[in-house]
């Protein structure tokens, strides 16, 4: 316990003087001061990257191109940030000098993990569960999300998922039916996880049918319209479904850029006499009940299902296509999503939001077009030679590779380049880099809810509304990103209140906390869960014991240089270095544990540091 007490009395003043040693936050403009961070490449560290040597040799007899993505430890550590839940060791250690082209086709191929067996493994015995109340199983989704995002083996699909689960949004945090049934937002979850490669026409058709979706935007029991009561069909999908799912709200050039007319003003796409047309396609849509339920297979999970009589049969006109009256809900809901699908804007605005989730909060006007051209292609060359993808308009699998391998992403010459990592990526980052073992989030409290500003600021799954944590175009009022024009949309969750949170959650994970728990209050929190529960299972739980790092860590610049290239890819400035070696340095060796105190620290300070929050 002395240790941690120690650590916890050191870090978050030595966290503050870091900041401002680094040009960092100050009093009342902390948050103008990391919007700088986010638009000026800081300078290469003048340390020695950790190189975890020796490394395999680089075998291209079956390539027709060499393939240099991963040439260095450092390119495949920063790889790795853009395209999994972050890069370990061992990952680094084995993929340099490889293909990464490989990598990525094999990602492809690995079995997928989803969502709905954890939820299933927590689900009370009972079929008809609705007078049980299990805690457990509430959250096993939550609990699914973490073991999945950190251990499992299929990282760029899990990775991808997450960032359509920012476009594509369905939130359980209202605590109402999608919080109450979590299979619902398991089904939906899997939706993406198994999409996440696939086709995006597919995947529009997968969501529009999802019950989760249809609770969350209120159209699950649409009807059509009633001349008599003056009843008219909810809107709030159609018009989510145009504006945040597929098109925006302006025309957009290929290359993302606003299309504009003659006085140099936006042109819209749409009116809401568009947003009623389509609304009335979106009628019909109700519970697929059967006779027999099972907790992966019921009115949550299944498809919704089609209500002939609560459908329109009338005309439905929008984005100039007319579905003629009588048409049955099937195939206007198939004429509508292909019309969408087709329209011109969807590709730019679809692929820009991807391109913000992996790699840049700004990407090029060139950098989108050719991201545009694969997903209407349906094509990409990879570095090797190969090509992966269908062929068809849509194609993820081609969308994503053009979006990790292109020379922006890989070889980023712009100061605007990079983005703010997510605090659910900073947290996944520091348990995947450190070998976290036991990864069991159930007797994790603190991760059952990570989304209030004293934690992460942000929970999967869980945004306060349809439009995300934050907007895609979001700018900081009055900071130096929105005077040069830029976005950062991640700093919309970030204020005066998530930055200290974020270095006080980090502090009890890294710290250790978690092993020196009070067990009995911990028992007493999960009040009686149908899972058994050992003494050694919360005591083991995201147990990291740090061994790789002490045994380099009485030299203070080797310790920093392999937590620059695992956790920054080797973007800490030399003022940053030259700043926490200073501090770290006055650490000295303890009698019981080592150097464990001063490992702690370092990569406390190194993921609190401006230069690590932005990712580059």
């Amino acid at each position: 316990m002395k240790i941690n007490i120690t650590f916890r009395h050191l870090t978050l003043s030595t966290v503050i003087s870091l900041i401002l040693a680094c040009g960092g936050a100050s009093g009342s403009d902390v948050s103008l001061d990391y919007n700088a961070h986010s638009v000026v490449s800081q300078p290469q560290s003048t340390l020695s990257a950790f190189t975890p040597t020796p490394f395999p040799p680089v075998n291209n007899d079956q390539n027709t191109h060499a393939d240099r993505t991963f040439s260095s430890a450092e390119k495949t550590s920063r790889f790795l940030q853009q395209s999994t839940f972050g890069a370990t060791a061992q990952d680094i250690k084995t993929l340099t000098h490889s293909s990464a082209s490989k990598w990525f086709k094999n990602q492809l191929s690995i079995p997928t993990s989803n969502i709905m067996p954890t939820v299933v493994s927590y689900a009370p015995k009972s079929v008809n569960h609705n007078d049980e109340f299990d805690l457990f199983f509430i959250e096993s989704t939550t609990f699914a999300f973490w073991k999945n995002s950190i251990s499992g083996k299929d990282q760029l699909r899990q990775r991808v998922a997450f960032a359509l689960s920012e476009i594509l949004v369905v939130s359980n945090g209202g605590g109402e039916t999608l919080t109450d049934q979590p299979t619902a937002v398991a089904a939906y979850q899997d939706i993406l996880i198994n999409n996440a490669f696939g086709n995006y026409r597919t995947l529009l058709e997968a969501i529009t049918y999802s019950p989760a979706m249809g609770h969350y935007l209120t159209y699950l029991g649409n009807e059509k319209t009633d001349p008599d009561t003056g009843r008219v069909p909810d809107e709030n999908y159609a018009r989510e479904l145009l504006q945040l799912f597929t098109l925006g709200v302006v025309k957009l050039n290929s290359d993302g850029s606003i299309n504009k007319n003659e006085n140099n003003v936006p042109v819209e796409l749409y009116s809401n006499k568009d947003i009623t047309g389509l609304a009335k396609v979106m009628t019909g849509l109700d519970y697929n009940e059967t006779d027999k339920d099972t907790v992966s297979n019921n009115i949550f999970t299944r498809p919704m299902a089609i209500n002939p009589e609560a459908h329109s049969d009338q005309e439905k006109v929008f984005l100039g296509l007319t579905i003629p009256a009588g048409i049955d809900a099937e195939a206007s809901i198939s004429m509508a999503l292909d019309h969408i699908f087709t329209h011109p804007n969807l590709p730019p605005f679809v692929t820009r939001q991807l391109i913000q989730r992996l790699v840049s909060s700004n990407p090029s006007n060139a950098y989108i077009s050719r991201t545009v051209a694969a997903f209407t292609s349906g094509l990409f060359t990879l570095p090797d030679g190969s090509q992966v993808g269908t062929g068809k308009r849509g194609d993820l699998s081609a969308t994503v590779a053009a979006i990790l391998f292109d020379n922006e992403a890989r070889e980023p010459a712009i100061t605007t380049a990079g983005k703010i990592r997510e605090p659910i990526l900073r947290f996944t980052q520091w348990a995947r880099a450190f070998n976290a073992q036991n990864i069991t989030p159930q007797y994790q409290t603190m991760l059952w809810d990570t989304s209030a500003p004293n934690a992460l600021g942000q929970h999967p799954y869980r945004s306060s509304s349809v439009f995300n944590f934050f907007r895609p175009g979001y700018t900081a009022p009055g900071s130096i990103t929105a005077k040069k024009g830029l976005v950062a949309p991640e700093l919309q969750i970030t204020n005066a209140t998530t930055i200290p949170g974020y270095v006080n959650f980090m502090t009890h994970y890294i710290s250790g906390e978690p092993q020196e728990a009070d067990v009995e209050d911990i028992l007493e929190e999960f009040d009686h869960p149908s899972v058994p529960i050992t003494v050694e299972d919360i005591r083991k739980s995201f147990l990291v014991t740090y061994e790789e790092e002490l045994a380099i860590a009485q030299d203070v610049d080797a310790l920093l240089a392999r937590l620059n290239l695992l956790l920054t890819a080797n973007q800490l400035s030399s003022t940053t270095l030259t700043a926490i070696k200073r501090i770290v340095g006055t650490i000295p060796n303890d009698e019981d544990d080592g150097y464990l105190m001063r490992v702690r620290v370092a990569v406390l300070l190194v993921m609190t540091t401006p230069d690590y929050l932005v990712q580059k």
